[in-house]
């Protein structure tokens, strides 16, 4: 008896994973319908970023380093006295680069290059104003020794809002698919049994301007600036259980 009752244990230890697996049957071994949304949302940009940068030049480096200072807190106190509301500065970049001359053997020191970049950020503010706020900022800075923009960028703040609207709308695109699907095709749909989110982060576009583009020799007018708009793209991927 004993022999038997071990036998018959042993059959159910090794059956018992076996009827588990009739009972939960991984999504792979079921008829599924597979498929997915993407959705775009469009905003406008409310914010942006100018990086300026002063840039002076020279032999003697104590010399030039001093100019490159009183040069950026010129045009630091300029822009803070725009009085602009949530105005935020900061600096990015400072840096000092050995002008060399490289016919002499060895390499001889000619000169020394200051580089000083800020960074100008505004946020949350309405299309029309952010626009006259950037052409007003890049000007003040012009006109008081910045010799180099390298860059306005503007985006949108908070993404979350948009984010949310594009991944409600691909989601919705996945599922019609699906009931399109299935109806075509003769069959109903039980359960979603899958579903996934794919936020897609696209390149910005390429609204900024070079440091190429605007150098200051002479008493500078900034252009009008246009803040655009950003895109927002979801994309969705679901498994629907059918029968």
């Amino acid at each position: 008896m004993k022999k038997i009752f071990i036998v018959a244990l042993l059959i159910g230890v090794f059956l018992n994973p076996f009827i588990a697996l009739a009972e939960f049957a991984p999504a792979s071994d079921r008829n599924l319908i597979l498929t997915d949304g993407t959705a775009e949302v469009i905003g406008a940009n409310d914010s942006v970023r100018i990086s300026i940068s002063v840039v002076t030049q020279g032999r003697d480096l104590k010399m030039v380093n001093s100019a490159n200072m009183n040069i950026t807190d010129k045009v630091l106190l300029a822009v803070k006295l725009l009085n602009i509301e949530r105005l935020a500065i900061k600096t990015i970049d400072f840096r000092v680069t050995p002008q060399k001359d490289y016919k002499a053997k060895p390499p001889k020191i000619t000169g020394y290059e200051v580089h000083n970049g800020i960074a100008v950020i505004l946020e949350n503010f309405e299309p029309d104003q952010l626009s006259i706020h950037a052409s007003t900022i890049i000007a003040k800075a012009l006109e008081n020794g910045a010799n180099n923009i390298h860059s306005i960028k503007f985006y949108i703040k908070n993404r979350t809002l948009l984010e949310n609207k594009a991944l409600a709308h691909a989601t919705e695109q996945a599922v019609l698919r699906a009931e399109t699907l299935a109806k075509a095709a003769g069959v109903k749909l039980k359960q979603i049994v899958s579903l996934s989110s794919y936020p897609v982060r696209k390149r910005p576009m390429p609204n900024m301007l070079r440091s190429a583009g605007i150098q200051a020799k002479t008493e500078a007018i900034a252009p009008p600036m246009e803040p655009g708009e950003s895109r927002i793209q979801a994309q969705v991927s679901l498994a629907y259980e059918i029968e």
